[in-house]
């Protein structure tokens, strides 16, 4: 047996010589705690557990590959007992890991769309590109990750038809069902904010100096969203140029969280 000497000493070089933790990335930064003890539609919109390991294995499935790319491996945490609607991504060395709780899958705002948004914006902290903090990308760039490079791969490897029609014309495919699962998604940033359900109608206007890192607003990050369901480009993101893999235009990110004056390479 070892003494506690010896084990503090373990701990102190594991501390030092292994992996660091790069940051750690929330969905949102307040969150609701489910109840599980009661009985209401607002902690159970009808999701199911085995539904949910089975979305959560197809998930790892479809992107291992491309985190292999990047000599690293895949890993979710999961716990179907956890009443936390919220969700998170970091990195531990070569592991690129996220933590879904189950309360996120089965929270009443949340369609299985809006589920899909939440690992496609986690993962977006993975491998979104640029802007970024050690390697870790912002929550705008993993909003725009989300809807454009993430979710008609998994909508497409679940076998979903496309039956949704969608109120803007979109680039690529699901644009229906990708749309629902952003309006589903930002209705509970809304709800956390105490704000109106984001809209078209209702763009934010305001433009930041600096390009945020920490999370826009329910209204910008609807409208990041729906900017990149304009975009056709499926190129990866880059981590050093930050205009590889997105769009200009109207595809482009908006000017609530991203400024591209900062990004612009000058003589």
């Amino acid at each position: 047996m070892k003494s506690s000497l010896q084990i503090l000493i373990l701990l102190l070089l594991a501390t030092t010589l292994g992996p660091v933790k790069l940051p750690l990335c929330s969905l949102v930064d307040d969150y609701v705690i489910m109840d599980l003890s009661i009985e209401s539609d607002r902690y159970n919109n009808g999701y199911k557990e085995d539904r949910y390991d089975f979305v959560l294995d197809q998930f790892i499935a479809e992107f291992s590959p491309d985190i292999s790319l990047k000599t690293g491996s895949f890993h979710i945490l999961r716990d179907w007992g956890d009443g936390a609607v919220n969700a998170w991504a970091w990195r531990m060395g070569n592991e690129y890991w996220l933590e879904v709780p189950g309360g996120m899958a089965r929270y009443h705002l949340i369609k299985e769309t809006g589920f899909l948004s939440t690992l496609c914006h986690e993962l977006g902290h993975l491998l979104g590109g640029t802007p970024h903090n050690d390697t870790i990308s912002f929550e705008g760039q993993a909003d725009y990750f989300s809807a454009m490079k993430c979710m008609e791969r998994m909508l497409n490897r679940l076998s979903y038809k496309e039956l949704l029609n969608a109120p803007i014309k979109c680039k690529g495919t699901y644009c229906g069902e990708r749309f629902e699962g952003i309006e589903s998604l930002s209705s509970y940033y809304a709800e956390l904010e105490k704000r109106p359900t984001p809209s078209l109608n209702t763009p934010d206007r305001t433009i930041t100096k600096r390009t945020l890192s920490r999370h826009p607003g329910s209204q910008c990050r609807f409208d990041t969203m729906v900017a990149a369901l304009k975009c056709d480009n499926r190129d990866d993101f880059s981590y050093q140029d930050a205009f590889m893999g997105s769009c200009s235009l109207e595809g482009a990110r908006p000017a609530c969280w991203f400024n591209p004056e900062e990004f612009l390479v000058r003589n």
